[in-house]
């Protein structure tokens, strides 16, 4: 029995002696596993992407941080891969090759350069033909579709709209104010005296005023509701003029110097309702993506923290530096 033992323990040993280093697994997400060999090889063609741009000024990461960085997005992909096999949301072939169509039309038109020279210079992959590559762009259109069906496109719209359709009835002060933009105190105190001396205020803005935004017209903005304006010109709107008047001193911005005449003071709709499909679709655009993103960074974070804690994922340890020691007698400056 004792002679069957140390044949066994021998055995083990030199096996594990044989054991070929670049096979060693240095990441695992599940099932899914890099080893040494397959890490060293995308830090090998990082690194040469880097040193292509040598004459580009980009200083290149050390080793140790691409190696952090390819872990990590290794780790990313298989949770985003995982949660989305979970959650029933599938990715075929055709969903595959559309993206991968996009980027051999948007790559060379961003970087100058051909897709397979980014898949290698920027992701560290054998090529765009690369079963490596492949798994990349899938894991590209399964993140995009798990974010979509977190954030319902219909929901959201319909509440932006009930809430921009509410606006439309909703009273607001509105002013027609006219100005003359310039840039410092004494260029507008020479346009107060010409307007005392009786030059029309109009002729002046297009003449003087520096804001193209009303200059040709006299300075002339309609329809402002408060809070368009910085906090000092709204002050004059508002508060300070009675329609008919002009300040008579400079109002300083951040944009300069202004003369304000206000010209008329009305009620009006808090959005006009011409303008509401208009704001409502620009308003979806702008949060949809936003929303979407937010909620699917949560839902991952979630996940690869839930992962972690079930010991689903072995990544290597990292050393930490050594703090440099205090020497006697000084105080560690607090950090804010």
């Amino acid at each position: 029995m004792r002679r069957r033992m140390f044949l066994v323990i021998a055995a083990l040993l030199v096996l594990g002696a044989c054991a070929d280093p670049a096979t060693a697994v240095v990441v695992r997400v599940d099932d899914a596993t890099m080893t040494r060999q397959a890490l060293d090889a995308q830090i090998a063609l990082l690194e040469a992407g880097f040193a292509a741009q040598a004459d580009s000024g980009v200083t290149p990461p050390d080793r140790a941080t691409l190696e952090k960085d390819i872990v990590e997005r290794f780790i990313d992909q298989h949770i985003v891969l995982a949660v989305a096999r979970t959650r029933g949301i599938e990715v075929s072939d055709a969903d595959v090759e559309t993206q991968l169509a996009q980027f051999r039309e948007q790559i060379p038109e961003m970087t100058g350069g051909t897709l397979d020279e980014a898949v290698k210079n920027q992701l560290g992959l054998p090529g765009e033909s690369s079963s490596e590559f492949r798994q990349f762009v899938l894991f590209i259109v399964a993140q995009q579709k798990l974010a979509e069906s977190l954030v319902s496109d219909a929901e959201l719209r319909a509440s932006i709209t009930d809430e921009v359709m509410a606006q439309t009835t909703e009273m607001v002060q509105r002013a027609d104010v006219a100005h003359i933009l310039v840039a410092t105190e004494d260029e507008a105190r020479t346009v107060l005296a010409r307007l005392d001396a009786g030059e029309e205020f109009g002729a002046l803005a297009a003449e003087l005023s520096t804001d193209p935004g009303s200059a040709q017209n006299g300075g002339l903005y309609e329809g402002i509701a408060p809070g368009e304006f910085v906090p000092e010109f709204d002050e004059y709107m508002f508060g300070k003029l009675k329609p008919g008047e002009t300040t008579s001193d400079p109002v300083q911005t951040q944009f300069g110097y202004h003369i304000i005449k206000l010209v008329a003071l009305n009620e009006g709709p808090v959005v006009d309702p011409a303008q509401a499909e208009m704001m409502i679709e620009q308003r979806v655009q702008e949060s949809l993506q936003m929303q979407r993103d937010s909620a699917f960074q949560q839902l991952i974070l979630e996940e690869r923290t839930r992962a972690e804690q079930e010991n689903r994922i072995v990544r290597p340890v990292y050393p930490t530096a050594t703090p440099a020691p205090i020497e006697d007698g000084v105080v560690p400056t607090p950090v804010p």
